[in-house]
């Protein structure tokens, strides 16, 4: 028998798996090219400061939908959309029973997001098809499913993300990116994502903190709001990408403030 894969299956048995590191190269091609896909676009704050807060593209006169998986303690966002913009939020949580306000445009499902419709699971296009019934109105996606979201953004397809003309992603633990699976998942992602949307706003949750490998920067976690490509041209601006944006909040009050490295969004050449 193979040593290798002796070794291999006795540390499994201890609950210890051992993966390929990803070269250094390989996640810095994987930073440059989300540092190409960055666009200077007109943001707004929604939600208000700290955690459930965003930035996203000021194009909510024009949204009818808020598709908002992962119900916590606040629903800041989603009020504020609907005070401000009249925007009706579908919610969806399996493990509370309600959201934590009363809103006439909430409607609320008890189930988590996941990669199969089943029990108490749905998938994101399963759910837009049980809420609107071929509604082709605007909408928005806003999603913080705690590490889930790969499930969800790995089974949808291109087409059915470009339902949304913009998205603001959690993305959970990317501290695992220097491992050989789950490098290969985040970019297939990504560039699933990229082939109708680019980036427009990029911003680190300081619940956790910044790893450094081999002089590589990485966040633990992110929250990247993404603008659809036909959109673009309408909303960009002539202003140079900075961050933190001026409009940007801490999660966590009580905990330190990170910056996203400038290597994920500052152009070497800077033309924008």
């Amino acid at each position: 028998m193979d040593l290798k894969y002796q070794v291999k299956k006795t540390m499994l048995k201890f609950g210890i798996i051992i993966q390929k590191k990803i070269p250094a190269d390989d996640i810095l091609d994987f930073i440059k090219r989300f540092r190409d896909k960055y666009e200077p676009i007109e943001l707004i704050r929604v939600g208000g400061d700290g955690d459930g807060g965003y930035l996203l593209p000021n194009n909510l006169d024009s949204v009818s939908y808020c598709f908002s998986p992962g119900v916590d303690y606040t629903a800041n966002f989603e009020a504020h959309l609907s005070k401000s913009f009249g925007i009706k939020s579908f919610m969806a949580d399996a493990s509370v029973q309600s959201p934590p306000m009363n809103d006439d445009n909430f409607l609320f499902t008890p189930k988590f997001l996941g990669s199969k419709t089943k029990d108490t699971f749905i998938t994101l296009s399963d759910w837009i098809l049980e809420s609107l019934d071929g509604d082709t109105a605007s909408k928005i996606l806003q999603m913080d499913i705690e590490g889930s979201e790969y499930d969800v953004l790995t089974l949808e397809s291109a087409e059915a993300l470009a339902q949304f003309d913009s998205m603001i992603i959690e993305f959970h633990g990317l501290h695992n990116i220097f491992q050989r699976d789950f490098f290969r998942m985040v970019s297939a992602i990504f560039e699933k994502i990229f082939i109708n949307f680019s980036i427009c706003h990029v911003h680190p949750n300081n619940c956790r903190s910044v790893l450094q490998i081999n002089g590589v920067d990485v966040p633990d976690v992110i929250e990247v709001t993404f603008l659809r490509n036909d959109l673009i041209e309408q909303f960009r601006t002539q202003d140079e990408i900075l961050l933190p944006h001026r409009l940007d909040s801490k999660n966590v009050e009580r905990l330190p403030d990170i910056q996203m490295p400038e290597m994920w969004w500052k152009q070497e050449n800077s033309k924008k």
